[in-house]
């Protein structure tokens, strides 16, 4: 239990130096996400972040949760409006939705981008203890089969 309250705020302090670092260096003058997605075409944050050549390999890193986090909106909030005729897809949706409502823009980005990272530390860590779980059962099992 405690461990995973460690790993846990470990996720959260992640979103949180991400969300940070967003706020920083990409909100400055009048940059809006929704306009962005309004206008662009389907991609991958977490993709593209990965990709980029213009980032260090440490800024990528602490980006991540920021990207995972807008993939997730996209997916989610944005699918939800666009069943609601927000917009033709997703993108398009979700960008109508914070143009219109630049409060739930700020929620949105601040919720996700911490969930970002939360997800990004717990998965791992619920995958490798399954995965060491079954390994340590397995190994029990044949050393009290055959010796």
């Amino acid at each position: 239990m405690k461990y995973k309250k460690i790993i846990f705020l470990i996720g959260l302090l992640w979103g949180l130096i991400s969300f940070g670092l967003i706020e920083v260096a990409g909100r400055r003058g009048q940059f809006s996400i929704g306009n962005y997605l309004m206008d662009s075409k389907p991609f991958i944050a977490v993709v593209d972040i990965i990709k980029a050549d213009n980032l260090v390999w440490l800024l990528k890193l602490l980006l991540l949760p920021y990207a995972v986090g807008l993939d997730l909106s996209i997916w989610t909030i944005g699918f939800i409006g666009c069943i609601f005729k927000y917009g033709n897809s997703s993108f398009q949706a979700l960008g109508k939705v914070f143009v219109i409502y630049p409060i739930v823009e700020w929620f949105i980005v601040i919720i996700y981008t911490i969930l970002g990272g939360v997800i990004l530390v717990i998965l791992p860590y619920y995958l490798i203890s399954y995965a060491v779980t079954k390994l340590l059962k397995n190994i029990n099992f044949y050393k009290n089969r055959y010796f």
